[in-house]
């Protein structure tokens, strides 16, 4: 949590046992600063120059480099307690002491002298608000401006035996106190010798502290990482990254990776700030909420009741930070008026740390909720792998470390009823409040993101539904939907219902109990997704009277998925199985009419009759489907049954039984004809013209027309010539035409179905038809088909029939007439291309008289240039090269990629054929590209989506360049001199050259693409051609050139490490490359082929071109963790190269190059060294033994290990082959403590047993079976 905005984020445990008066801050002489004191340099350097050494002496000698920059912590510098040291030899410790209290003891100007140490002690108090400090600094300004009682103090080597009880309270100088100028002695804890004996030979400071951490939490402030204190503090206390980080912190200044570097392998967990004000403006605020925690507490959540959206993310964090407690989440479920409901947006990491989403259209809104709820502490752009790894932002709304764990929740049995279960209190309190707030439609919009609703909150929403006379009627209908939602089991598993009853039914029959299970098995469910759109990420900002459900949510209805399989259902069984299923549509219809979807896809009755292409059903309306083929077989066995049950379904339901009664109404052994005509004319105006069903009501009156009585039929005659009442949508003046029209395609369809109207009905009939312009009856017959959805693979037609035989003037409007894809054959035709195969003359021909009517349509001078035969004769090329080169300049930048693509496959043969013809083809394509400017020169290759995103790639590639005109182009001109066989030194003709350096200049991305060609070639080139190459190309690989990105970038893809002379060349680049070349966003990542040059250069090359020991170890260290761990994986590659490559290359990169600093072993690359490891097949001993200095504890959902228990090109597993090595490889690498599943960790120790028995008593065995038992 942050204090203020720039202020550093103290951690939310330090900050409640700060609270619970359980920390002790260690000062050291940074605190002491601000007060006009020095610090260590500045003392060391009073005393050297009151003692004024000789310029030669050993003291100065060692002061000088402090003296050039303090800053500096690469210089080698001595410390200064060894440098006291030697002036405690020189000049007498008495002596030199007693100078450090005279400049200690001088007064102090400074007008804020003690602010910071009086911030300290209320800060670092106990529970009683008596300050518990330990300090190394000399200085007595703890004591300063005490009120009331004054201090205890503790001096060496008397401190409190906090082990036996005694306090801490008080000031501890634990190097010493301040005396009076006076005095006899002067005991301070400042050369290396007494550091020596404080914290090693004797230990009272390194036991003191020691008793300290074990009780308390530590707080160093006023320190660095290097200063002699903290150095000899935690190497008497042997304190590592194994200790428990959370028991010691310490505040440091820079940049957070920086700082947390420098103190990790200490074992000290390290808290960043920019500058000193910061820190100290933080520390006054802490110091206000030491003061009263309470107080504090209840400030912070009283901005919960402004929109958090309106706070900063500092603020958001204080909010969340006192939310993590059961005090806070109490006062904030307790706070009126109630704090916003948007704050569950920042309590949930789901949704904070959701991406940014949009709404439709030009002025399309833009939502970023991480902007919007996130915190200070975030993190930022969490990639899918660490998401898989289980990395995320903190969520609020999960148990936590700090929750109290009820273990009644934890039984087999005897557990309490849902709803009731005991929760951790701070959920408790939360849940208080999302009862408290369902009066808004964010809580239920939050609710419905949820995957599953903890019991507890969906008894407590329930409750407060009954409680909540006033609620809105919307909020009420809605939440009870979404309780249905959540305590329905089915949409928090797989829905595998349909199978199991299918098996359940195959083994057992129909009996009673399998009813019973196909009754739960069809019961329909409400399902409710996320909303789409800007609603995904974002909450409604509407009440109820105006949220929209879509501002909610996806609501809808899940039928049963029958998966395209059938229950066999013998007529026997046949009546309850119908009944069941007709009982579970009625309670499906009640569901969509609770939830009123816009629209929902009902399957036709008729699947087999008037439907074009495959019917769309989408997944449960199958059942709807296997409902009517039951009713086919009701009607047809039982017609007085089917009678029954079709009479009871209501013609108001729009769902389902509309549909279903007016299919059933067709079966003429089920319904009499009379009763049927009764029926329809009894239907009301929307349900007669109700055009979901308008298949089923037509065929049903064209199938039973002459059944009807004259009555019936004129009647029914008149009502639909009558026409619908006017739809909502329908405009007012349309309204008259649109009514007939929709009534004179129904009658229409009727007369079509030889249905006979009467004379009176035709002739109305007749004379509306004639008012309708352009009427067709097709109008009529399309009324009822089912349009479905087509399959198939598009083709292309290339037969040139339609224009082969035409004049040679007519061939190309013709074939712009027949270039269309005829959508019902999935064929596009292609006829114009056919020609050119065919008749390559004509088609040149065609196209040079549309050309002098100004006409060149590109799609067919692509076909020409493209489909062109190679194997025609010289007169009709030359015609073709000629009418190319004086094609308009316009025409070849539109025919860009046609044309390129043509120079880069054939110059070298057109210029074979005629070399001065194929330069003047060549430099007129190229001119007319580079007229066309930079959208010309434009890569083919696009933007590159992902879920919906354009990931940001460079277009300086050579993946962009060959997909470029320019670059194609470029291409073009080296295939033309390569075909000459050059040899070493022969020289790239100057025309070649000449060429190329003109594509540098090309306008936009093309400059780019030719160099990124050129380069690519690189290596040949210095063979070919060295000077031009040095002179010319080589500069641009230059980190500061403008070409430098699109140049390495050739040149990495060419994947040749670089020849002898031209490494030579390049070393001092290839030494420098790292991070420079980490930094672009290319599709290909080359940081590992640069690496894999580097370890080339060192390993098999020699002289100037090789790197030495020193050189590869710098790189190794400039390189990412990820590309160090690919580097790894080529070196495994190299070891398994020859024989012994293990041992005369492998090994002695790792153990002279490989760089020993900590900060370098690191999960990603252990990883790396296990799956290098695990292909070491015999070297497997000599190659641990180099690696296993660079192995750290880690986890991993991965399986590292695999290859180690696995037979291996018929090898047996290297477990069984080198247990002692394996066992060894395995303690070092796994954790104390698993938080994961070991994976392989058990049949590892399971082999070294049965191939070692011995080994099942050695320490390493007994530590990883007892993880693997306890796991």
């Amino acid at each position: 949590m942050r204090f203020h905005p720039n202020g550093p984020s103290i951690p939310d445990v330090l900050l409640e046992r700060c609270d619970a008066g359980r920390v002790v801050f260690l000062c050291g002489a940074g605190v002491s600063v601000p007060s006009g004191m020095p610090n260590f340099v500045d003392l060391t350097q009073y005393v050297i120059e009151f003692f004024d050494p000789p310029v030669d002496s050993e003291i100065m000698a060692a002061f000088q480099p402090w003296l050039v920059d303090q800053s500096d912590q690469s210089a080698v510098k001595t410390p200064l307690d060894q440098i006291f040291n030697l002036l405690h030899l020189e000049y007498g410790k008495d002596e030199v002491n007693a100078l450090v209290t005279k400049r200690l003891s001088e007064s102090l100007e400074t007008k804020d002298s003690g602010r910071e140490h009086a911030l300290i002690k209320r800060i670092s108090s106990s529970q009683n608000g008596v300050p518990q400090i330990v300090t190394t600094n000399f200085d007595r300004l703890f004591e300063a401006e005490q009120k009331g009682k004054s201090l205890a103090r503790h001096e060496p080597p008397a401190f409190p035996d906090l082990n036996f009880g005694s306090t801490i309270e008080g000031i501890t100088y634990l190097h010493g106190r301040l005396v009076d100028i006076g005095s006899e002695s002067h005991p301070y804890v400042l050369s290396s010798a007494d550091f020596g004996r404080a914290y090693l030979s004797e230990g009272w400071a390194t036991n003191f502290i020691r008793h300290l951490l074990e009780q308390y939490t530590v707080v160093l402030v006023g320190y660095q990482a290097e200063d002699p204190p903290i150095k000899y503090l935690l190497q008497g206390l042997n304190h590592d990254g194994q200790y428990d980080r959370s028991r010691l912190y310490a505040f440091d200044r820079g940049l957070p990776e920086d700082i947390e570097a420098k103190w990790r392998d200490r074992g000290v967990t390290a808290i960043a700030y920019s500058n000193h004000p910061d820190l100290w403006t933080s520390l006054e605020a802490w110091a206000g909420r030491a003061d009263d925690p309470r107080g504090w507490r209840a400030s912070i959540i009283a901005k919960s009741q402004q929109d958090p959206k309106n706070l900063t993310p500092h603020e958001r964090g204080q909010v969340a930070h006192v939310l993590r407690t059961v005090q806070g989440a109490r006062l904030f479920a307790d706070t009126d008026p109630a704090p916003h409901p948007e704050w569950v947006c920042v309590m949930d990491a789901s949704v904070r740390s959701a991406n940014q989403c949009r709404s439709h259209g030009d002025n399309a809104e833009v939502f970023d909720p991480r902007a919007a709820y996130g915190l200070d502490d975030d993190l930022r752009d969490i990639s899918e792998d660490e998401r898989r790894q289980g990395v995320c932002n903190d969520n609020l709304l999960v148990w936590r470390n700090e929750d109290d764990n009820p273990h009644d929740f934890h039984r087999m049995g005897g557990r309490h009823l849902d709803g009731f279960e005991t929760i951790p209190k701070r959920l408790g309190h939360l849940i208080a409040w999302v009862r408290k707030s369902i009066a808004s439609p964010v809580l239920a919009w939050w609710a419905i993101r949820q995957n599953e609703l903890h019991p507890r909150l969906l008894h407590e929403i329930d409750w407060q539904l009954e409680q909540e006379k006033g609620l809105h009627e919307r909020a009420r209908h809605t939440w009870r939907l979404i309780l249905e939602c959540h305590r329905d089991p089915r949409n928090r598993q797989w829905r595998g219902e349909w199978f199991d009853l299918k098996g359940r039914v195959d083994a057992e029959g129909w009996t009673s109990s399998t009813l019973r299970e196909f009754s739960r098995a069809v019961m329909p469910r409400v399902s409710i997704r996320p909303p789409l759109g800007l609603g995904e990420a974002k909450p409604p900002s509407s009440t109820w009277e105006n949220v929209r459900p879509s501002d909610l949510g996806q609501f809808a209805v899940q039928f049963l998925e029958m998966y395209d399989e059938d229950l066999e259902v013998p007529d026997e069984i046949l009546p309850k199985v119908f009944g069941i299923l007709q009982e579970q549509l009625i309670i499906t219809s009640d569901l969509l009419a609770d939830i009123q979807p816009a629209s929902i896809q009902i399957p036709t009755c008729y699947p087999n009759r008037e439907v074009n292409g495959r019917e769309l059903i989408t997944k449960g309306a199958e059942v709807i489907t296997w409902f009517v083929r039951l009713f086919d077989r009701m009607a047809a066995k039982w017609p007085i049954l089917a009678n029954a049950y079709a009479t009871t379904w209501p013609l108001t339901d729009r769902f389902f039984f509309r549909k279903l009664k007016l299919y059933a109404y067709s079966k003429v052994n089920v319904f009499h004809a009379d009763h049927v005509a009764e029926g329809l004319l009894s239907l009301d105006q929307e349900t007669f013209w109700d055009s979901d069903v308008i298949r089923e009501l037509l065929f049903l009156l064209g199938d039973r027309w002459g059944e009807f009585s004259p009555e019936s039929r004129a009647q029914l005659s008149e009502r639909i010539l009558a026409g619908p009442d006017q739809f909502s949508y329908w405009p007012d003046e349309e309204f008259s035409r649109l009514r007939d029209k929709l009534a004179a395609k129904y009658a229409r369809y009727l007369e079509l179905q030889d249905c006979e109207l009467t004379a009176a009905t035709h002739e109305r009939l007749v004379e509306i038809i004639g008012n309708i312009p352009g009427w067709r009856d097709d109008w009529a017959t399309s009324v009822v088909v089912e349009e479905g959805s087509h399959m198939g693979v598009v083709g292309t037609d290339e037969t040139p029939d339609a224009i082969l035989n035409l004049p040679i003037n007519a061939v190309i409007p013709r074939a712009k007439e027949d270039l269309k894809w005829d959508f019902d054959s999935f064929t596009e035709k292609r006829p114009f291309t056919g020609l050119v195969k065919t008749n390559p003359r004509k088609a040149l021909s065609a196209l040079t008289i549309a050309g002098r009517a100004d006409d060149y349509p590109v799609v067919f001078w692509s076909s020409l240039i493209e489909a062109l035969p190679l194997d025609i004769r010289p007169r009709l090329r030359r015609a073709f090269l000629n009418r190319v080169a004086r094609l308009p300049h316009a025409v070849i930048a539109q025919l860009r990629h046609p044309l390129g693509r043509w120079l880069r496959d054939h110059l070298a043969a057109v210029l074979e054929f005629d070399d001065d013809l194929g330069w003047a083809v060549y430099d007129h394509t190229v001119d007319g590209i580079l007229s066309g400017g930079a959208d010309a020169t434009k890569s083919a290759l696009g933007e590159v989506h992902q879920g919906g995103k354009v990931i940001p790639r460079s277009r300086r590639t050579f993946g962009y360049a060959v997909n470029g005109p320019v670059g194609m182009c470029a291409e073009a001109l080296f295939h033309a001199v390569s075909g000459v066989k050059p040899e070493a030194s022969s020289l790239i003709p100057d025309h070649i050259k000449s060429r190329v350096e003109r594509l540098f200049t090309a306008p936009g991305e093309g400059a780019d693409h030719a160099v990124s060609i050129t380069t690519s070639k690189l290596n040949w080139l210095m063979y070919v051609d060295p000077i031009w190459t040095e002179e010319r190309l080589i500069p641009m690989l230059a980190f500061g050139h403008p070409a430098a990105e699109p140049a390495w970038n050739g040149f990495l893809y060419s994947g040749r490490a670089p020849w002898t002379p031209l490494a030579e060349i390049l070393k001092p680049l290839m030494l420098d490359l790292y991070p420079w070349i980490e930094g672009f966003s290319w599709e290909r990542d080359f940081s590992s082929q640069a690496a894999q040059w580097l370890g080339v250069m060192r390993v098999f090359y020699s002289g100037v071109s090789s790197l030495s020991r020193s050189e590869m170890r710098s790189a190794l260290r400039a390189m990412s963790d990820d590309t160090r761990s690919q580097f790894i994986f080529w070196l495994g590659r190299v070891g398994q190269q020859k024989e012994n490559s293990w041992v005369n290359h492998v090994i002695p990169l790792i153990a002279d190059d490989w760089p020993r600093e900590r900060r370098y072993r690191t999960s990603a690359s252990v990883k790396a060294w296990i799956g290098l490891l695990d292909d070491t097949g015999d070297a497997f001993p000599y190659v641990y033994e180099a690696v296993k200095r660079f192995l750290v504890p880690v986890e991993t959902d991965e399986h590292p290990f695999y290859r180690f228990t696995q037979e291996i090109s018929g090898e047996r597993p290297i477990t069984t082959r080198f247990p002692e090595t394996t066992l060894d490889l395995v303690n070092i690498v796994t954790p104390l403590v698993l938080t994961r599943p070991p994976y392989e960790l058990p049949q590892i120790l399971t082999l070294i047993a049965e191939t070692e028995p011995r080994l099942t008593s050695d320490p390493r065995y007994l530590r990883l079976i007892d993880l693997v038992e306890r796991s």
